[in-house]
């Protein structure tokens, strides 16, 4: 009866209860759960399918949510790429605290852990700085981001394991790990939560 609390029940269900729930629904269902999904859950739920399905899935899905997840389905889930979510927020080096905090306001479909991060972007849309959301908080609104930004990259990209994910983030005491590719243009995020699921072993208790 509410959708969206049946998509964040099913993200929290095991493997093997989701692969089930998966089988005993037609395409339509699926596809209908799948896009209320987050993109980086709905890739690893399509992998679940039966191969015959999944591009039958991936087909009904809204041209948004199709993109993000044949994005994301074309590295291995042991990876970077694999672990990232594409929702982010991240705004021009010369925007203001105050306009990075409108975008944080705004992002209301982004997971939280999204959120804790801010991506400062250069014209070129290189990668230029990271702001964590408390030093925004802390911060006067009118200063620009260029000034507030910390230039001292952490950067992951999409080919990195698990390990090499997760030991950049603890050493670093990061809560989310920007994603991206040759060029240093932003491909995602790694949230800390995804993280450490992937890290710790499933029969772990």
């Amino acid at each position: 009866e509410d959708p969206e609390l049946e998509a964040d029940v099913f993200e929290e269900l095991d493997d093997n209860k989701q692969a089930r729930l998966l089988h005993a629904r037609t395409d339509e269902e699926v596809a209908g759960l799948l896009a209320r999904m987050r993109a980086d859950d709905a890739a690893d739920a399509v992998m679940d399918l039966a191969q015959e399905r999944r591009q039958v899935v991936i087909d009904l899905l809204p041209e948004v949510q199709k993109t993000k997840d044949l994005t994301l389905l074309g590295y291995h889930e042991a990876t970077a790429g694999g672990l990232m979510g594409p929702e982010f927020v991240a705004l021009s080096e010369e925007k203001t605290i105050g306009d990075a905090l409108l975008a944080v306001r705004s992002a209301t479909t982004h997971q939280p852990e999204a959120l804790t991060m801010i991506h400062i972007i250069r014209d070129d849309g290189i990668l230029a700085g990271t702001l964590m959301l408390v030093r925004a908080l802390q911060s006067a609104p009118e200063t620009l981001l260029r000034d507030a930004a910390d230039h001292h990259l952490v950067v992951a990209s999409p080919e990195d394991d698990i390990i090499t994910v997760t030991t950049r983030m603890a050493d670093f005491n990061l809560l989310s790990l920007p994603v991206v590719d040759s060029d240093n243009r932003m491909l995602g995020i790694v949230t800390v939560d995804d993280a450490l699921e992937a890290a710790i072993p499933r029969d772990w208790v």
